[in-house]
């Protein structure tokens, strides 16, 4: 697991989080996960790249991370996370990540196109005890909105905010200084993702802020998401 966060303006990323929505702290925290050993999967494996902020569900006063979008590169998990509970899951290609020294970079891409490079350099270690306060902030409560549209008519068949928890146990991890590159994508090549992409690309970074390398078990908890209305 990779997290790097930016500092952005609270106005430009409104636009994109529904009016239920409020914005606790206008941050983007990019995450990279190479999940290995799934078990719903028979043991495989996938990865993703999600860009969430921090967030309030008003009506209910649930708080957690509105997930802006997900990027996953096997198809099984894109949907039982999409038409299920509500994730902005579209798919990319993403390697593994590159590790030389206390340097991570990994990228995503979309017919051979890279919309997305990230670097995190190492710092220091984080301490048992900071491991174990990561670990006991209880994971973060993914919030998002399913929106499914009505066939051959206007409108939507379903359309609400839906929450899907995860609990993350952290084993080791190192903290560091991050950065993000966006490559604004041609609507040519990338018709379906292009406006993603560049929405993204055009919120302003005031702040790079503490990234994170980790290794950790997550744990999905697809048996308390539900629809919040």
């Amino acid at each position: 697991m990779s997290v790097s966060a930016t500092l952005t303006d609270i106005d430009a990323v409104s636009k994109y989080v529904p009016d239920v929505f409020e914005i606790m702290d206008p941050v983007l925290n990019l995450s990279y996960q190479k999940c290995c050993g799934v078990r719903w999967m028979g043991g495989g494996e996938y990865s993703l790249i999600a860009v969430m902020t921090p967030a309030r569900h008003l009506p209910t006063g649930t708080e957690g991370a509105y997930i802006l979008v997900i990027w996953e590169n096997k198809t099984a998990p894109i949907l039982g996370g999409r038409e299920e509970c509500g994730m902005p899951k579209v798919f990319a290609d993403i390697p593994d990540y590159h590790r030389l020294d206390e340097l991570v970079t990994f990228h995503a891409s979309h017919e051979g196109r890279v919309f997305l490079e990230v670097e995190l350099r190492l710092e220091r270690e984080l301490t048992a005890d900071e491991l174990e306060e990561r670990t006991g902030n209880g994971g973060v409560n993914q919030l998002g909105w399913r929106y499914i549209p009505n066939i051959g008519r206007p409108g939507a068949a379903l359309s609400h905010a839906t929450l899907y928890p995860a609990e993350t146990k952290y084993l080791s991890g190192s903290v560091g200084a991050g950065k993000v590159a966006w490559t604004r994508a041609e609507a040519l090549f990338n018709p379906v993702q292009a406006p993603v992409v560049n929405a993204l690309e055009g919120l302003p970074v005031l702040e790079y802020r503490e990234g994170m390398f980790a290794k950790a078990v997550t744990n999905l908890r697809a048996d308390l998401a539900r629809d919040l209305g």
